[in-house]
């Protein structure tokens, strides 16, 4: 694109070229750079801007050319001038200029091309600093004040005849209210708590107990029905020694629910030692149920006593030997380690 432009800038750069005639309603701005020494020997400019008609902001190209006797050297400034710095709405340059260098029999041709833009309407100056031109010791400087940009503004021609639109009220912007929620949380967080606690207890009423508390319970039970105050001594002996019957299957090892008298007495040898008086228990509470035997009312609170008894000693003699296996397990583990 660049070798393009300076194609058409060469075409019509064999005499300095002037600048255009502003439109009376477009006067350039006053430059209020310092004059500096032009050089001493001839020097043809030309320049070329592409579109020479922008809007505010738009990107241009102004493609810039010097011609100079034969071992001239051209240097083109490579940022802004220091008042276009100075000023937020001026041309500002956009990144470096593509400089190029031919010489020729005629002389020496220096060609820039710049990235432009411009933040203001009406003429701009292109915001490049001076040119420098040096031969044979002589150094001289090529102004572009008299280049110029102009910015055409996007408003309507008479701008009085916009009606703006009526402020809009202000937006209502009302609290958030927390506290509905909060209480909506406070109650689902109370209703978890309560929720767990219904199932905890469920699971605890419903939870099966030990065999031991479950015969102390059922003992309970039966003494508090008053069985032998109201003449049912045999009904008392039989309860209590079916509630020793299904502790003993429950905790004893090798005794079934199932199991006779004798087979009971066969099965768990181990017991005679430890329950005295078993035998005679049994064969009595036998005696009551199946051949409908009478007791006394003494006798029958000896019997459902004999029974409690029968269990307490087992519990006790089962719990005396977990014990003595948990120490043995300990004192294992602590040698192994």
């Amino acid at each position: 694109m660049i070798v393009g432009l300076l194609a058409i800038v060469l075409q019509g750069a064999a005499a300095p070229q002037k600048p255009a005639t502003p439109a009376p309603a477009r006067q350039a701005p006053a430059t209020v750079a310092p004059a500096r020494p032009t050089p001493a020997f001839p020097v043809q400019l030309g320049v070329k801007l592409t579109p020479d008609t922008v809007t505010v902001g738009q990107r241009f190209i102004a493609l810039i050319k010097i011609h100079a006797p034969p071992g001239a050297t051209i240097d083109f400034p490579t940022e802004s001038d220091s008042a276009a710095k100075a000023t937020a709405t001026a041309t500002q340059m956009i990144g470096k200029p593509a400089v190029q260098t031919t010489q020729d029999s005629t002389g020496v041709t220096g060609s820039a091309a710049y990235r432009l833009a411009a933040w203001d309407v009406d003429a701009q100056s292109l915001g490049i600093g001076d040119i420098v031109v040096r031969l044979n010791g002589k150094t001289g400087y090529v102004s572009l004040g008299s280049q110029h940009v102009f910015v055409k503004s996007v408003l309507p021609a008479d701008t009085t005849k916009r009606i703006p639109k009526p402020p809009r009220s202000a937006i209502d912007i009302k609290p958030f209210d927390w506290l509905q929620w909060l209480i909506a949380l406070a109650v689902l967080i109370v209703g978890a708590i309560l929720w767990r606690v219904l199932v905890w207890y469920r699971r605890r009423k419903n939870a099966p107990l030990d065999p031991h508390t479950t015969a102390e319970r059922e003992f309970a039970r039966i003494e508090a029905m008053g069985l032998v105050a109201a003449g049912e001594g045999e009904k008392h002996a039989a309860l209590m020694s079916g509630v020793m019957r299904d502790y003993l299957s429950a905790r004893a090892p090798g005794i079934e629910r199932s199991q006779t008298s004798s087979e009971l007495l066969a099965s768990a040898d181990w017991i005679h030692g430890v329950a005295k008086g078993l035998g005679e228990l049994l064969w009595r509470t036998d005696l009551v149920k199946f051949a409908a035997a009478r007791v006394l009312p003494d006798e029958a609170d000896r019997l459902g006593v004999a029974a409690r008894g029968v269990v307490n000693a087992v519990e006790a003699h089962l719990v005396e030997q977990e014990e003595a296996a948990k120490a043995e397990s300990r004192d294992a583990e602590r040698k192994a380690a």
